[in-house]
């Protein structure tokens, strides 16, 4: 439940439902100090009216891009994102100088966090990286495959909400049925505030 996750949690959650409703991906990070102060949070863009690239405007790219990198110890910051960093988010993470990662979902079609095991530049950085899961993965993905649905029903492949359907059925489900009823759009519409958004999804999961 909402009551349940942490300070960060909330505000990469809270930037992530902008996102939607916006009709951006719903995607949101926040950047935190080693004492849990939130310094930066920011989100998906790719539906806004000043973004140039919407290609790239991701939610870790964007709040990355604003990181003053001559202040302070950037090792010692963590990022929280809703959605594990896809190639383009991962490489600015690292080359940023973050070594903390928090990830509330894995992402099983672009999500490129083996690269830290896998890539000799990113494993000689050690990065410390965490996949939260649990309640905040289930709403990333019902969310997330939410906005798939749309993709498709618009004349798009289904190969992205295929591979999270393979990953996590009963997110995909939940999101059937939210889209099937336009709930989140409803929500959206009514100005619902993110917390009362997350439960909402938690109990179509359950």
């Amino acid at each position: 439940m909402w009551k349940d996750i942490s300070v960060p949690w909330r505000a990469a959650f809270e930037e992530a439902w902008e996102a939607f409703r916006a009709g951006s991906v719903p995607i949101g990070a926040a950047l935190c100090d080693a004492s849990g102060e939130i310094l930066l949070r920011d989100r998906n863009r790719s539906n806004e009216a000043a973004t140039v690239n919407r290609r790239i405007s991701h939610a870790e790219a964007n709040l990355l891009r604003r990181l003053d990198t001559t202040v302070g110890d950037l090792y010692s910051l963590t990022l929280y994102t809703t959605m594990e960093p896809c190639p383009m988010c991962m490489g600015t993470a690292v080359m940023a100088g973050i070594r903390h990662l928090r990830s509330a979902s894995r992402d099983p079609y672009c999500g490129m966090v083996h690269l830290a095991e896998s890539e000799p530049y990113y494993a000689e950085k050690r990065l410390d990286y965490t996949f939260e899961g649990g309640e905040v993965e289930l709403v990333q993905m019902t969310v997330q495959s939410y906005r798939e649905l749309k993709y498709v029903d618009s004349g798009a492949s289904p190969k992205v909400l295929d591979k999270f359907e393979a990953y996590m059925p009963q997110a995909v489900a939940a999101a059937r049925e939210l889209y099937a009823a336009g709930e989140l759009e409803r929500l959206a519409e009514e100005g619902t505030q993110a917390g009362e958004v997350f439960d909402r999804i938690l109990s179509a999961v359950g």
